[in-house]
Formats: C-alpha cells, sequence, structure tokens
C-alpha cells in the first residue's frame, strides 16, 4: 500500500541517522531549549541514546521524549554535530514517532482541527485586509495559464504569510523591481505538511508533500523561493530528499527568498531612491543563518539605515514555536524588547511573518516603532505598504473589526459569524471564556454598521485604529500577553 511505502521512508531515514549516530550527546548540549524544559541535569549521551532508539522503532526515554516534545527547530544542534547527521531533522523525526505511538486519537484527527483553524484564519484575515484584484496576485496560477517558457523563479508563499499579506506583497513588488520573472505559488492547498508531521501522521505528511512539490515542479522552474522558514525545512530538509530517494529524482532547488534577494543586493541597492533614516535592531531567529546574514546585506544597501546588534538569546524557528514553553517565551521577549528600548533604536525590525504577527503591536507606547524588513526595503524604494494587519490588531475590538473591514467581508461574500470565529482565534486567544454567538441586538448593531461602511465604500487603509468601543470581545496586546 502507497501508505506503509511512505512510512517505510521515514523508517529509513531513521535508519539511516541512527547509524550514523555516536550517541555523543553534542546536539544535546547544543540546545537552547534542555535547561528551560527542566533537561538541565539530563545525561546528554543517555538522551541522545533515547533519540536513536525513538527513529530505530523503540520507545525512546522519558527525557528523549520530552527533548523532542519541545524542539523549536533553532538548528543550534546542527553545527555541533561532528558526524554530519542534522540533528534537528533526528529529533523531530523522534518526536513523530514518539506521537504516533501515544494516545488512542487516530492520527488523522489529531491535526485536522489545528489545522481548518488555521485555513479559515489564512482565509478571513487575507480577505479582510485585501480586494479580490490584489489578492489575485498572491493567489496561484490556475491550470492551463499560459506561459511561453517557465519562469525565472517560482515564490513559494506557504500558507500563513498570507494573514500579513503587505509582506508577501512587498516580495513581489522587489521581484518586480528587480526584473525577475516568477509565479507565485503556495496557500493552504500547497501546505508544506508541518502539521501532520508533528503529530506523527507521517503517511498524511507524506501525501500532502509529494503533491506540494509536484505543484510547484509543474511551473516548470529549477528554482523555488521559500518565505516561511518551516516550510524551508519541512520540505528541503526532510520531503524533496524523501521524493528524491523515492522518484530518483529532485525537480527543483529550494532556497530562502532572502538568500536569493541578498544575490542581488548590488541591483537592488542601484534602485533605492529614499533615505530611511533609522537604527535598526532585528528581531532574529537562529534557524536558517543564511538568512541572517543575508538581512544584513540587504540592510546595508539600504540609504540611512544603522543597523545595531543587541546582545538577547536566539531560540526557535519563529515565535510561534516558542508555544511549547510560555514562560520562557515570556522572558524572551520582555528581554528582548527591554534590549531594544536601553539600545536607544528607532525601529525593532521582524524578519518572519510569524514573529512579526506576535510582535507589531508590542512598539505602541514605547520608544521603538516595530515593522517587518521588508518594510524597510520597500521604503527606501519608494513602494508604499501598509500593515493592515497590525492595524486590526490594534483595534482590539473583534466586532469593531468586522465594522471596520465591512467593504471586504462584502466583496468577498464572507459569512459574518465565521468572519468572528476566526478573528476570535487569532487576536483573542489569551480570554478566559469565549463570548459565545452574536446576541441579537449587537448583531443589528453591527449589520447597521456594516451596511452605512459598505455603501460609503470605505478603506481602513493607513487610517489610524479608533479606540474600541466595547470590551465585550476585547483582547490584550503583545506587550502584556508575550
Amino acid at each position: 500500500m502507497e501508505s506503509d511505502a511512505y512510512l517505510d521512508d521515514f523508517r529509513a531515514r531513521g535508519e539511516e541517522m541512527a547509524a550514523a549516530c555516536t550517541r555523543c550527546g553534542d546536539c544535546f548540549r547544543a540546545c537552547p531549549m534542555t535547561d528551560p524544559a527542566g533537561l538541565g541535569q539530563a545525561d546528554p549521551s543517555a538522551t541522545a541514546q533515547g533519540i536513536v532508539s525513538l527513529i530505530s522503532g523503540g520507545e525512546g526515554t522519558e527525557d528523549a521524549v520530552r527533548w523532542a516534545n519541545v524542539c523549536t527547530g533553532s538548528g543550534n544542534c546542527i553545527p555541533a554535530c561532528r558526524y554530519g547527521i542534522n540533528p534537528r531533522l533526528m529529533v523531530q523525526l523522534a518526536r513523530g514517532f514518539a506521537r504516533r505511538a501515544t494516545g488512542e486519537t487516530p492520527l488523522s484527527e489529531r491535526w485536522r482541527g489545528t489545522f481548518a483553524g488555521m485555513s479559515r484564519g489564512v482565509r478571513m484575515l487575507s480577505r479582510l485586509q485585501l480586494p479580490p484584484e490584489t489578492l489575485a496576485r498572491l493567489t496561484p496560477s490556475r491550470a492551463g495559464t499560459a506561459r511561453r517558457s517557465p519562469p525565472e523563479v517560482v515564490f513559494y508563499t506557504g500558507c500563513n504569510i498570507l494573514k500579513t499579506p503587505h509582506i508577501a506583497l512587498l516580495c513581489l513588488d522587489i521581484l518586480d523591481r528587480l526584473g525577475v520573472d516568477y509565479e507565485v505559488m503556495g496557500g493552504v492547498g500547497q501546505c508544506c505538511g508541518v502539521y501532520q508531521y508533528r503529530e506523527g501522521d507521517f503517511e498524511a505528511n507524506a501525501r500532502i508533500a509529494t503533491a506540494t512539490i509536484d505543484g510547484l515542479a509543474s511551473a516548470g522552474s529549477t528554482t523555488v523561493l521559500s518565505w516561511c522558514p518551516s516550510c524551508q525545512i519541512q520540505i528541503g530538509e526532510l520531503s524533496l530528499p524523501n521524493y528524491e530517494a523515492r522518484f530518483g529524482m529532485r525537480p527543483f532547488d529550494l532556497n530562502p527568498f532572502l538568500v536569493f534577494l541578498a544575490e542581488r543586493a548590488e541591483a537592488l541597492g542601484a534602485l533605492m531612491t529614499r533615505r530611511v533614516d533609522k537604527r535598526v535592531a532585528l528581531h532574529e531567529r537562529p534557524v536558517l543563518p543564511e538568512v541572517n546574514a543575508a538581512v544584513r546585506r540587504l540592510l546595508a544597501v539600504v540609504p540611512g539605515v544603522e543597523l545595531v546588534e543587541i546582545d538577547v538569546p536566539r531560540v526557535g524557528t519563529q515565535a510561534n514555536s516558542l508555544a511549547v514553553l510560555p514562560a520562557f517565551k515570556r522572558a524572551l521577549v520582555e528581554k528582548e524588547l527591554a534590549a531594544v528600548a536601553d539600545a536607544g533604536v528607532t525601529t525593532l525590525a521582524t524578519i518572519y511573518h510569524a514573529c512579526h504577527r506576535e510582535l507589531c503591536d508590542a512598539g505602541e507606547g514605547r520608544s521603538f516603532e516595530i515593522v517587518n524588513l521588508m518594510e524597510l526595503l520597500g521604503e527606501g524604494l519608494g513602494l508604499v505598504s501598509h500593515d493592515l494587519y497590525k492595524r486590526l490588531k490594534l483595534m482590539q475590538d473583534v466586532d469593531a473589526i468586522i465594522v471596520e473591514t465591512a467593504p471586504r467581508i462584502a466583496e468577498h461574500g464572507l459569512d459574518l459569524e465565521t468572519v468572528r470565529d476566526a478573528l476570535l482565534s487569532e487576536f483573542a486567544a489569551d480570554r478566559t471564556a469565549a463570548p459565545g454567538p452574536l446576541q441579537p441586538d449587537r448583531r443589528n448593531r453591527i449589520d447597521g454598521f456594516m451596511a452605512a461602511r459598505t455603501s460609503r465604500g470605505a478603506d481602513f487603509a493607513g487610517r489610524r485604529a479608533p479606540a474600541p468601543k466595547s470590551r465585550t470581545t476585547s483582547f490584550t496586546n503583545a506587550a502584556t500577553r508575550l
């Protein structure tokens, strides 16, 4: 059966790494998550042996399972390994084997709700911010679209960047300025399979990843550019090698978008038209060191930008990867915000989209702004962009957001209750109790406001967020939540 064959692929990867691993424990010693996870006294070699047991069909050890479950993908373990193994892949594979061996809930049900919630959020948040014609720029081309030749590159958005579409649009605008011929692919219909992989549903992961690889390959380009670091790891380190082993070929190379851009930094610098007089600190992640180097090269060509280094711990793939240890995550954010303020910078620049979603509102009331790196590049190029996600988040009232985005809701034909549920899930995760369905009087009031705004065709881009009028569906900002 196909499912059995897919599972065999994962077992083969595990056996290959198990055979190469010496159980020295250097990967464990390099991991930034061990102390926060209460593993500071665990034996590194014994824990590594437990990981090898898990990827070889065994039960592992309690410490090994704990370590696998708190892996955030930082990647510090990779250069620490003297034997050419990718310990990040090994530990995350062990996590999957451990999870699939426990619990009575069918594997497919363990990730389905989370994936459905993510899909709904992406669909709603992108549509609340963009009119259909603009959103179409970020939509994969339909089958049968005529092209005389393959594009130079495929820009693979992944799924969640569409919640902060201004970042993705700036990527496309800059490719346009550089004269790069590209095709856009991605969205929830071309997921990397990370939701399934985390829960140990290797069969579903393989089916999804194979379909996505085939879809990306259909454009005919040998270069695919990823934005999302999770997608880069998932496809680049796991799925493409599995695909190559199964089918005897690798249809394309997957490279981080920002690395591709940095290779063209000189050309990009020649296109800069405006000074950006800002002292900038970076909100970085260690997941892809080559991206951090690329970001520095890109900022160096923006006139007026002064990069200020801050000495804070760098952990995880993106901000959401640290949700496994909430207290540790909050402490990291508090330390970074304090360090940024002490450094006297004007700007804290996020790199990845999930980090931006969580931090974008934390600059309110502080001495510095929080923007995404792409906004700084766009500003130097004279490109206009509006961080509408930040604007929605700063409103701090879900029903007020619905009123404000009424024209978009009408344009896209969105269901009001579905929109509200998606907004509550996105912005009100810290509420102690869900505020339930809309009461008739509240619904009538919102419907009236929406009708008035829709008839005016009002747009909220670039306007200041009003203070929330009702707190019944309010939520806290990053400064107090993270």
